[in-house]
């Protein structure tokens, strides 16, 4: 008989911290997903965000469109957002179905993503 009870398994440790090196716990931190994860043309530039309006509103706005990801921008880049598609042809449906479409108390002006240049130290 194994230690570790009744079943045919062989040792079974009796503490097994999650928080260690080698863990398998996964934590509530932040999530690895993010408009970085998509390629930029299958992204969309989105301005004139009422303040009001967050990404889970964003997102049912987008959602008939196809977006599978939203994020809304904060800081520097108030008023502003991206949204990410499956496909570069739904990203551009996109633009052409979304441009000037009304999301809370303002008009979204929808357009592709360019990549911002990387200012020189």
């Amino acid at each position: 008989m194994a230690w570790g009870g009744k079943g045919k398994g062989g040792f079974t440790p009796v503490f097994m911290p999650m928080w260690g090196k080698d863990s398998c716990g996964k934590g509530k931190g932040k999530s690895k997903h993010s408009h970085k994860n998509f390629h930029a043309e299958k992204k969309v530039w989105i301005g004139g965000i009422p303040e009001e309006v967050n990404y889970k509103e964003l997102h049912e706005h987008m959602k008939p469109a196809g977006a599978k990801w939203v994020e809304v921008f904060q800081g520097n880049g108030k008023g502003t957002g991206v949204a990410c598609f499956g496909t570069q042809e739904e990203a551009t449906a996109a633009i052409a179905a979304l441009n000037g479409s009304v999301c809370g108390s303002g008009t979204l002006e929808v357009d592709v993503w360019e990549k911002k240049p990387k200012e020189a130290a």
